[in-house]
């Protein structure tokens, strides 16, 4: 793999009490590419994406280390708030928040102490276009977040994660609450958004991993067993258990 990294796993393992959930994993995740982790229900693959931006940290034990800038995330002494922006998530459900749409958008930034009118408007705009939606609310900012289709909401979560201006975005299986045309669009969007950021998703979709995805990992009961690029991942699987997974003998 030459491209430059993103984030590398070393021996990574995630348990719930007593319970390994995430068994050894060491991977490494390409900037500006999109990876998909698949599997079926239970791998491990929601818990390990959780576990990259420290959404785990009060359910259950990482050990290893997850390195990020030089740094691995799971020191004592990491800014979990800052980690949170510089690594967003998007989750399977869409969250919009009881307000505006435009409040929805700068809710991080004014966490973060910005107000200046100026600054707020342009990454309202900016992120809303990033996230394939400004056309849509350009004229309704003020209007309730909630009154928004599914997908459009998902959408407007995908701009409130960029508005941080993060590095990478975690998705957790963002479209499989979503009808067909806006799991299309949330597609197409992260093909733009690649090339600003690097995105890691989780999917039960497989179809959606080989349209979407530059590499794939595929994880069960915890391992992960092969992480590859998609196109060799799905023509030419190195394992034995992936290519029984891919032709449907379990999942």
């Amino acid at each position: 793999m030459t491209e430059s990294i993103a984030l590398e796993l070393n021996h990574v393992n995630v348990a719930y009490g007593e319970k390994p959930v995430v068994k050894d994993v060491s991977m490494k995740f390409p900037k500006n590419q999109i990876s998909a982790l698949i599997g079926a229900s239970g791998s491990g693959k929601s818990t390990l994406l959780r576990s990259l931006n420290r959404m785990n940290d009060d359910i259950a034990t990482v050990t290893g280390e997850i390195n990020f800038e030089g740094l691995n995330i799971n020191d004592p002494k990491t800014n979990v708030y800052r980690l949170r922006q510089s690594i967003g998530m998007v989750f399977q459900q869409p969250t919009p928040f009881p307000m505006s749409i435009y409040e929805n958008v700068i809710y991080g930034l004014r966490l973060a102490g910005v107000n200046d009118k100026k600054v707020l408007d342009a990454q309202v705009e900016l992120s809303l276009k990033q996230a394939a939606l400004w056309d849509e609310v350009k004229d309704k900012l003020k209007s309730s977040a909630l009154a928004l289709s599914g997908g459009q909401q998902q959408r407007l979560c995908i701009a409130r994660t960029l508005a941080v201006k993060p590095e990478i975005i975690l998705m957790d299986e963002p479209t499989s609450a979503l009808d067909p045309v806006s799991t299309s669009q949330i597609e197409e969007t992260m093909l733009e958004l690649k090339k600003d950021f690097t995105i890691i998703i989780v999917t039960h979709n497989m179809q959606q991993a080989s349209r979407s995805s530059d590499w794939t990992a595929f994880m069960h009961q915890g391992q992960l067993i092969e992480f590859n690029q998609t196109a060799d991942f799905f023509m030419n699987p190195r394992e034995q258990k992936t290519a029984d997974y891919l032709s449907g003998k379990f999942g």
